[in-house]
């Protein structure tokens, strides 16, 4: 089995692992549209994280909201966070380029949340571990920590990166496979392991 995050290389700056759980490891991203995007990866190859154990789904919320808090206090806002989630690896239906969970921390908010919500069809959920985990979805943590989940939405790779990079007008720039972003990479680790020495 050929995966990027099952074997990560540790010579290339973008693989820097910025924090460790006993179940996830947490990583700047690649394609960084903005300072401040970091990826929280399973270290099990699941498909998504509506397959995590109950052990799992704690420390994931557990994450989450600590770099809920890592963001607000560094970028002055909370983050958004979301999920392509997909339990059926079938090319036709996912909606993520990387069969492997993963979820996306991001520093931003949109412009007009409400369309985003209207496009993605996306409905409020109280609990992460309410997600079904017979359905290809999409997981959305707003800048409040309203928790949204949509099973109807178009099946199509980076779908989240595309409305995050039009918000940014880089629409051109959405695809993390043609775009590194690598001074926002950079900076992000900088700004995360300042942060975390200064909290020692």
């Amino acid at each position: 089995m050929n995966c990027i995050f099952c074997d990560l290389h540790n010579n290339k700056i973008e693989n820097t692992i910025l924090d460790e759980t006993n179940h996830f490891f947490i990583l700047p991203t690649v394609g960084s549209l903005v300072e401040g995007y970091i990826l929280i990866v399973c270290k099990r190859h699941i498909n998504s994280m509506s397959e995590l154990t109950k052990n799992e789904m704690n420390e994931y919320n557990f994450i989450i909201e600590r770099y809920r808090n890592i963001f607000k206090n560094i970028y002055g806002k909370n983050p958004i966070v979301f999920e392509h989630g997909s339990p059926l690896a079938d090319n036709r239906l996912k909606a993520s380029s990387i069969i492997h969970a993963h979820t996306h921390i991001v520093n931003h908010i949109y412009r007009d949340e409400q369309k985003i919500i209207e496009r993605l069809n996306l409905k409020k959920i109280k609990n992460l571990k309410d997600i079904k985990s017979n359905k290809n979805y999409i997981m959305y943590i707003n800048n409040d920590n309203i928790r949204y989940v949509t099973y109807n939405f178009e099946a199509i790779s980076q779908l989240m990166r595309k409305l995050i990079a039009k918000d940014l007008k880089l629409e051109g720039k959405f695809d993390w496979k043609k775009e590194k972003f690598m001074d926002n990479i950079i900076k992000t680790i900088l700004k995360i392991k300042e942060y975390n020495v200064k909290r020692k």
